[in-house]
């Protein structure tokens, strides 16, 4: 199995998929009953068939450092992988603090710069940085884990997973279940990160196959429907609560996705079209760069989109143009010496 074109052709889908939430909100931001309600409704369709975009990243990132059966030092590996994270991370970080320092929404001082990265309050984008640093502190145990784990282990490790970060948050918003095990970052997004793993290394049986792929539109279906019921209850105010990474229908269509380009997708002969793999290429850095595109190009560009089109016509286009900047800017950017630092 040629495991790295299926893993490449998740990481395309996802990147087009982040940029895609960020620019649909354009239309979920405003009350759905301040506007005509098929326009909400589509940037509604077009995020709730886009929000695996974390989850998929995460599990890309599972299936890639516990499958390496390389013996690798601390050292070594912090160095290797803090090297692609952090610089880019206090980098990126200060980019967007002077755009807003400029734009006049942040102080301009040491000490207000230090409180916002140290409270991810810079750009709303960012928090995966930091999710994904302390994913990084957590996999040399995770791999001991893993390495000798069985099948079994690992289930009751995803069991966990899903019990306490998924089914009682679900229950805990429907029913009041308060049953609360303290999450960060890191155990929020661990179970995905083994998921990868888990879904990448053992076969994954015909019949439960097909059972994915329908969870796929289920969890569509779920997300685009739960969330307009839930901003009805809230009088037009997006509830986000089927958005959330961690919300059962969106895990569905995660690991449905996943199974999907795993068994249907890999073919050898197969190969990715040269605007593909530049996504592909640029995916870290396009995720960086996407929100400072869409804040550059906002007022000349974006807005005139979506106030003189349908949200049907705008956001496909709006995403066109953010993913082709955003793809072109990362790709100079690894020509020169510093800049690429910045996009690994």
């Amino acid at each position: 199995m040629n495991r790295s074109l299926y893993i490449d052709w998740l990481r395309i889908l996802a990147t087009i998929a982040v940029v895609t939430i960020h620019l649909a909100y354009e239309t979920l931001a405003v009350n759905l009953h301040d506007q005509p309600l098929s326009n909400w409704l589509t940037g509604n369709l077009f995020d709730s068939m886009s929000r695996f975009a974390v989850p998929i990243f995460v599990m890309i990132s599972g299936a890639l450092l516990l499958n390496d059966k390389r013996e690798l030092t601390y050292k070594f590996f912090f160095q290797r992988r803090f090297n692609k994270v952090l610089i880019p991370f206090i980098g990126w970080s200060t980019i967007y603090y002077v755009y807003e320092v400029y734009e006049g929404n942040f102080q301009l001082s040491i000490s207000a710069f230090s409180e916002l990265i140290l409270s991810n309050s810079i750009s709303v984008h960012l928090w995966f940085m930091y999710m994904i640093l302390a994913m990084y502190i957590v996999t040399p145990l995770v791999k001991i884990f893993v390495k000798h784990a069985s099948k079994k282990d690992i289930l009751y490790c995803l069991s966990i997973w899903f019990l306490v970060a998924v089914l009682l948050r679900t229950l805990n918003q429907y029913f009041e279940l308060s049953f609360y095990i303290e999450l960060n970052y890191t155990a929020n997004y661990i179970g995905y990160f083994i998921l990868g793993y888990y879904l990448s290394h053992y076969e994954i049986p015909i019949k439960w196959r097909r059972i994915s792929y329908i969870g796929i539109v289920i969890g569509v279906f779920t997300t685009f429907v739960g969330t307009y019921f839930a901003t009805m209850q809230t009088k037009g105010v997006l509830n986000e609560f089927w958005y959330e990474d961690q919300s059962p229908n969106v895990l569905l269509v995660s690991i449905g996705l996943f199974i999907f380009f795993r068994y249907q997708l890999t073919n050898r002969e197969m190969k990715i079209p040269y605007l593909a793999q530049l996504i592909n290429t640029s995916s870290f850095g396009i995720y960086l760069i996407h929100i400072l595109v869409i804040r550059v190009l906002y007022d000349s560009v974006i807005m005139k989109l979506f106030l003189n089109l349908h949200a049907f016509i705008a956001i496909p286009i709006s995403i066109l143009i953010v993913v082709c900047i955003s793809s072109i800017t990362v790709f100079i950017m690894k020509k020169i010496p510093v800049a690429k630092k910045l996009v690994p």
